[in-house]
């Protein structure tokens, strides 16, 4: 089985990822790859299964997503068995008697943790990871007659996908000090909110903010100096517009896969900002006048 993300995501790029793909440099094989708001993984996955870079580095300001991917890919069997308990398991009284454990038992063991996340993922309402300010996951439970708690052969395909990657818990900044000349870097943040009356995302320890967006674009600049080929998706507004003036934009539309209204679940205008200084970038295929 070719790997897939084993996550449900909020803005994951499995459908966008030919896409995504087709504007990313042609010889990625050859090259160091980084990530560093990894998420579910889509965009990684489909490359192993297209075109797996000589290295990927893949990180996520989130501690437990990260300890998640390290326990799939180094202890699968262990986590399968804690899966196939929850499984046999579930119910209401389960996932809040679990949601407390995730919240409260941080000395709990990385595969015990592993799998409350899986199954909270899989379990609460319209799949969401989300935390509140003191960084309590609080997503009630879904409405789901048979949630996919335990998909084992995923699960091992995503282990095989992640032997190689190195995986760290950081946030967004340690990029400055790790990345070289010629490494290609795909940015898939959280992102700027359609209107002014929608709510910056919640991520990490707190709520992923303009500011925070606006010292991404300032990293996203000196990286280009650098000479790294870089590649950034966000909501397509003013604001990532003003953000990332200069650098060619390219216009893809989504389809919401996780929304809390089925009447949103619609297609929205996404962007990919490129800087395309390299002969390694293919040529452009598109229309956009955005550069």
């Amino acid at each position: 089985m070719d790997a897939k993300p084993f996550l449900k995501w909020a803005g994951g790029k499995w459908s966008l990822a030919p896409r995504i793909r087709e504007l990313l440099p042609f010889d990625i094989e050859t090259r160091t790859y980084r990530e560093p708001f990894v998420g579910g993984g889509a965009m990684y996955f489909y490359l192993v299964r297209n075109a797996r870079p000589k290295k990927a580095f893949l990180s996520d300001a989130l501690g437990d997503l990260i300890g998640t991917y390290r326990v799939v890919r180094e202890e699968t069997d262990d986590l399968v068995r804690h899966l196939t308990a929850l499984n046999a398991a579930h119910s209401e009284e389960t996932f809040y008697r679990v949601r407390k454990r995730f919240n409260t038992e941080q000395g709990a063991s990385p595969v015990e943790r592993a799998a409350w996340l899986i199954y909270l993922n899989k379990t609460c309402f319209n799949g969401l990871f989300r935390t509140n300010r003191d960084g309590e996951f609080n997503v009630p439970l879904g409405r789901f007659k048979k949630p996919a708690i335990l998909d084992e052969p995923r699960l091992r395909a995503a282990a095989e996908a992640l032997h190689g990657a190195n995986l760290t818990n950081a946030p967004f900044e340690h990029l400055e000090k790790v990345a070289k000349k010629g490494d290609v870097i795909y940015f898939d943040p959280p992102y700027v909110p359609l209107s002014k009356t929608a709510n910056f995302a919640a991520y990490a320890d707190g709520v992923f903010s303009l500011y925070d967006q606006e010292r991404l674009a300032t990293l996203f600049r000196a990286l280009d100096k650098r000479g790294c080929l870089l590649a950034l998706s966000n909501s397509d507004t003013p604001e990532v517009r003003d953000l990332y003036a200069g650098f060619q934009i390219e216009k893809i539309v989504a389809h919401r896969s996780i929304s809390s209204k089925a009447t949103e679940r619609k297609p929205v205008g996404e962007v990919l900002v490129l800087n395309k200084k390299n002969p390694a970038w293919p040529k452009r295929t598109g229309k956009s006048k955005d550069r």
